[in-house]
């Protein structure tokens, strides 16, 4: 992009889209937290399965909504920075060129990793991201600005999943209880156990805020799900073991200095899941108290910098070079 056009979208204000699974964060750049958060929905269904978009026309109904009616922009007058779950196809990147450009009209836009945009939040350009929302987890290593694809796993268990397992916990005691009781028994009463499981020694049965549902180690085993899941007889490999796998990956370059944990996503503010991060894996980990937005806030950050502006894709650039334009730059 040239120097005249970057000049010209320094002085325009861009809206940054960060869509989930659970739900969708968005406002503009320079903010310091979301104008506004809705559910990921169209119509009362999901728009994405484990934090890839699968229903396009919902999409485009939600970003509608988003722009208009939530942030109160015309989408012709704004760049817009948007993400994308780590090891999503290229394709729906290329989707969501296609449809911001062409349905929305705007003037440039850029698509972006979770994963480093979490790290920017920390105001970092490198470490090991281990992200962990409603519909999926991760770990992607970062470097100087860059995602390390080698270093880069990804697991369909997150917080959903873990809900759901609450309630089979649950179920086969004869207790039956909505999603949104479930989610917020989940997030207040389960704890995350400071060692592996087979290690765990003597825990107390209940936690002090327990509601009573919860009945021995049950409130343990809901985040084992997804930490070590070979520990209760489930399919693994679970997140700790990813998580191992890709440090290896990030240190096998001599020159690269041993990486910092940062923490991402909802899930991850599971009562005890930075400390077992930390013990487990060795190395240091940073849980910033607003990590569950931190894809969001890490876009706000940087599309705010005055040195960012030539990293858009023009509408220009678009129209010569179609939807693939996006790919140099994502």
């Amino acid at each position: 992009m040239g120097a005249k056009a970057a000049e010209r979208y320094k002085a325009l204000c861009a809206v940054v889209i960060d869509t989930g699974t659970g739900h969708t964060r968005s406002g503009l750049a320079g903010d310091e937290q979301p104008r506004s958060v809705v559910p990921s929905q169209a119509c009362g269904s999901p728009i994405l399965t484990h934090g890839v978009v699968t229903d396009w026309d919902g999409l485009e109904e939600l970003w509608h909504r988003v722009f208009y009616q939530e942030l109160g922009v015309c989408p012709e007058e704004v760049p817009v920075l948007a993400t994308d779950a780590p090891l999503s196809p290229a394709a729906n990147r290329e989707k969501v060129a296609e449809l911001l450009f062409e349905g929305f009209g705007v003037p440039a836009m850029l698509v972006l990793p979770r994963s480093l945009l979490a790290a920017y939040s920390y105001g970092r350009t490198a470490g090991m991201v281990v992200g962990c929302g409603a519909g999926t987890s991760y770990v992607a290593g970062v470097q100087d600005g860059y995602t390390l694809p080698h270093t880069t796993f990804r697991l369909d268990v997150a917080g959903d999943a873990l809900t759901s397992y609450l309630g089979q916990l649950l179920a086969s005691r004869g207790i039956h209880l909505g999603a949104n009781p479930l989610r917020h028994l989940k997030e207040t009463c389960c704890h995350v156990l400071p060692r592996a499981w087979g290690d765990r020694g003597t825990l107390p049965l209940t936690p002090p805020n327990a509601s009573g549902l919860l009945l021995g180690d049950e409130r343990f085993c809901c985040p084992e799900v997804l930490l070590a899941p070979s520990a209760l007889g489930l399919p693994g490999p679970g997140l700790l073991q990813q998580a191992t796998w890709s440090l290896r990956r990030y240190q096998d370059s001599p020159s690269r200095p041993p990486p910092c944990l940062l923490l991402a996503g909802g899930t991850t503010l599971l009562s005890g899941f930075p400390q077992r991060l930390a013990t487990e894996l060795g190395v240091p980990t940073e849980a910033a108290p607003r990590r569950h937005a931190a894809a969001w806030l890490g876009g706000s950050l940087v599309a705010s910098l005055d040195a960012f502006q030539g990293a858009w894709v023009s509408r220009d650039a678009y129209s010569e070079g179609g939807p693939a334009t996006v790919h140099p730059h994502c």
